[in-house]
């Protein structure tokens, strides 16, 4: 007998007597594997239920596994309406539901549709779910109970009958009565044997459903309704940061960026059902980051410890967000292929945002799943003129944001005098064996060089001195002792001096361990080029370089050498001197040539 065949009789002989339509084992598995796709998104259905229900407080608290901080149990408080007699076995029935219309568009408005929620979230992370409920006609807690291994034990769908109690669980009694000064109403939803948690302890828990609540019903918590989760009374956190009533808009830590936000726009789509049309309009919300908006000490790069929530939220939802009666959905990472303008979104990606949200009638508009977990969008939307748009903006913002990151990054040379650092750290490489095209020899003539005007310097100050003082009698020696100490340290320095316009552009001096350029004033280039609005501080960054580089070779030359490189940079510095005014008419610069000569704040000018 073929394997196959024999398995399927094993099977059969198993089964002879139930007729089911579903399997017990194999049903109650998949179900587990329903999709949500971590522990908070699977609590969004309980809270969900709770808002629908009219609470104003949500308390989710949670039990350890004695001698641990691994949580084996959670629940769900909430101040609600609570439930009717024998309406549990309903709400804890996949697919149970009190919402006639909720596969009506035009008549859908709440958050719930086809009363998969509370079981299927249930069981995505625990074997065993109790459901507890008190309404306004109640003097007892009903009860009813799932225990997905006795249900597969006893080969049954069949759900126990509710029962009254007048005992909660501990850990949920103590959370009552330090939380709740009256209790009246309301449902509590505890799951018992958590088994497939995302977090694994108490803290992760947490740190990581605390913001992500927070996200996720930004616009519940802004209109009222308090969630606490663990202990933590939670803050609104909107993900573009825009709005000034939530956390991190106006600051995160020491930094004091703010996100730029851009107008509201609509997106609408025609909705039929029923007979009847209607144009429905989901809300379409912009906003941008500024480099280093996501550090919590915006002077450094938000990496490791400097990673601040808002940055865990920017790289998380890099995407579209989804959001669904307000209610956070799903991030769109990628762009489906049937939008013709396919690809994943990518670091420049993170520092913008984008929302969209939509009311339940639109459901079929963006595909939303039956967990509501994910947006799935058919052709007809990727089609539509609001799609076209939204996918002009990512690019718009996609841009702006690349500028101002490149606009960064010459900022941050402009204001570090970039150049010398890089001057500085060729040294390290020049200096390793065999690293440095410079011999010793030529090293020697260098140390040599700058010893020598440094003591030009000192002989210099001795007559300054003699002169101001109208006397011969000046001691050297102490003048260098002075004096030697200023110029003992390794560094270098960009000056500026008055020489004749047709004399050398830039000359290099060394004077001890000083390494001194010096940047001609009167010469064409600097007076028309150099110091033109249009050449930033990046690009005068950008000529130092290749002024150290050319300095720094004839440095290290023979005296005959030397001499070659001071008559070539004389005789560039000269045709310079020409090229610069033909450069200057054909671009029509003069205007800003002249403006700038005429300045009377001209040395003001001048960078460090």
């Amino acid at each position: 007998m073929h394997p196959e065949l024999k398995a399927q009789r094993v099977v059969a002989e198993q089964n002879k007597h139930d007729r089911s339509f579903i399997d017990p084992v194999n049903f109650y598995e998949s179900e587990r594997n329903s999709g949500y796709k971590n522990t908070g998104n699977a609590l969004y259905e309980i809270i969900d239920n709770a808002y629908e229900a009219n609470a104003s407080k949500i308390f989710i608290t949670a039990k350890n596994i004695p001698g641990t901080n691994k949580p084996e149990a959670i629940a769900v408080i909430d101040n609600g309406t609570g439930m009717p007699k024998d309406f549990l076995v309903t709400a804890c029935k996949i697919g149970g539901t009190h919402r006639p219309s909720s596969n009506t568009p035009l008549k859908r408005k709440g958050y719930g549709r086809f009363g998969h929620g509370l079981p299927k979230s249930s069981i995505s992370q625990t074997k065993s779910f109790s459901v507890y409920t008190k309404n306004e006609e109640d003097n007892k807690w009903r009860v009813l109970t799932v225990d997905i291994d006795e249900l597969i034990a006893k080969r049954t769908h069949e759900l126990p009958e509710e029962k009254e109690t007048d005992k909660l669980p501990d850990y949920i009694q103590q959370c009552l009565d330090e939380n709740f000064s009256e209790y009246k109403t309301g449902t509590i939803v505890s799951w018992n044997k958590c088994d497939r948690m995302t977090w694994k302890t108490d803290e992760a828990l947490a740190n990581n459903l605390g913001w992500r609540v927070s996200m996720s019903y930004w616009r519940n918590i802004k209109s009222g309704l308090k969630i606490n989760v663990l202990g933590n009374m939670l803050k609104p956190i909107d993900p573009l940061f825009i709005d000034e009533s939530c956390e991190h808009v106006e600051s995160c830590g020491s930094n004091t960026l703010q996100a730029i936000s851009y107008p509201i726009w609509k997106w609408p789509f025609k909705v039929r059902s029923e007979g009847k049309e209607e144009t429905i309009e989901a809300e379409v919300r912009m906003s941008r980051f500024p480099p280093k908006f996501g550090s919590k000490d915006m002077n450094e790069k938000p990496e490791g410890r400097n990673k601040s929530i808002r940055q865990k939220i920017m790289s998380e939802h890099n995407g579209l967000l989804f959001y669904r009666q307000g209610r956070f959905i799903d991030c769109m990472r990628h762009i489906p292929a049937e939008a013709k303008k396919s690809r994943g979104f990518q670091t420049y990606d993170t520092n913008y945002k984008i929302e969209i949200n939509f009311p339940s009638s639109l459901d079929e508009a963006f595909g939303i799943a039956t967990n509501k977990q994910y947006v799935n969008l058919p052709f007809a939307t990727l089609n539509s003129d609001g799609w076209v748009r939204l996918m002009t903006e990512c690019s718009t913002l996609y841009k702006e944001v690349e500028k101002a990151f490149i606009d960064a990054k010459v900022n941050a040379l402009e204001t570090a005098n970039a150049a010398i650092k890089a001057i500085d750290d060729a040294d390290k490489i020049f200096d390793r064996p065999g690293g440095d095209p410079i011999s010793e020899q030529k090293k020697q003539r260098v140390e040599e060089l700058a010893s020598k005007n440094l003591e030009k310097v000192i002989d210099l100050e001795v007559e300054r001195r003699k002169k101001a003082l109208k006397t011969d009698d000046v001691d050297r020696e102490k003048v260098k002792a002075e004096i030697t100490p200023q110029y003992s340290s390794s560094k270098r320095t960009f000056e500026y001096e008055e020489k004749d316009e047709y004399s050398p552009f830039f000359r290099i001096e060394p004077v001890g361990g000083v390494r001194k350029y010096y940047l001609n004033k009167n010469h064409n280039f600097f007076k028309k080029i150099w110091m033109n609005p249009l050449c930033t501080d990046f690009m005068k960054e950008s000529l130092k370089l290749v002024i150290s580089a050319i300095g720094e070779t004839s440095l290290g030359a023979s005296d005959d050498a030397r001499r070659w490189y001071f008559e070539e940079i004389s005789q560039w510095s000269r045709h310079l001197h020409v090229t610069t005014d033909t450069f200057v008419e054909k671009n029509d610069l003069k205007d800003e040539e002249e403006n700038i000569i005429e300045n009377e704040d001209f040395d003001d000018k001048l960078p460090n």
